[in-house]
């Protein structure tokens, strides 16, 4: 499923579906998530940091015009690869957000380094 579907699949689901979280299935979705080798080539072109994730020898795409909403879009392309319905990713994204190393968050945010590798490791969350 494109990102572009995921999303107006994440509005419809919001607007129509309900909301009941099935504990097993929440702990499965999470299970079948990457948490490490996710690796993204990025790149800024023009306004936008536009990025190559590399994930289990599949290839995704993501964007984002800061730092901040590009770390979003890559978690959110994952959730769209992976097949997480809307509620699942809402309730997964509190505690399962990859999240890159502080060095490489700074290099995003730094105009001046117009491309680079980073590897998102997970932020353990406590149960």
């Amino acid at each position: 499923m494109s990102p572009i579907k995921y999303r107006l699949h994440r509005i419809r689901e919001a607007i129509f579906g309900d909301n009941e979280i099935i504990y097993e299935v929440l702990i499965n979705h999470k299970a079948n998530l990457p948490n490490t080798g996710v690796q993204v080539a990025w790149e800024r072109e023009g306004n936008f940091i536009v990025g190559k994730i590399l994930v289990g020898g599949e290839t995704f795409v993501a964007q984002g015009r800061s730092a901040e909403e590009f770390v979003e879009e890559v978690n959110d392309t994952l959730y769209a690869a992976y097949s997480i319905p809307l509620k699942y990713a809402e309730r997964l994204g509190g505690d399962y957000r990859l999240i890159p190393p502080r060095q490489e968050f700074e290099d995003l945010n730094n105009e001046a380094i117009k491309k680079s590798n980073l590897v998102f490791g997970q932020v353990e969350v406590p149960a």
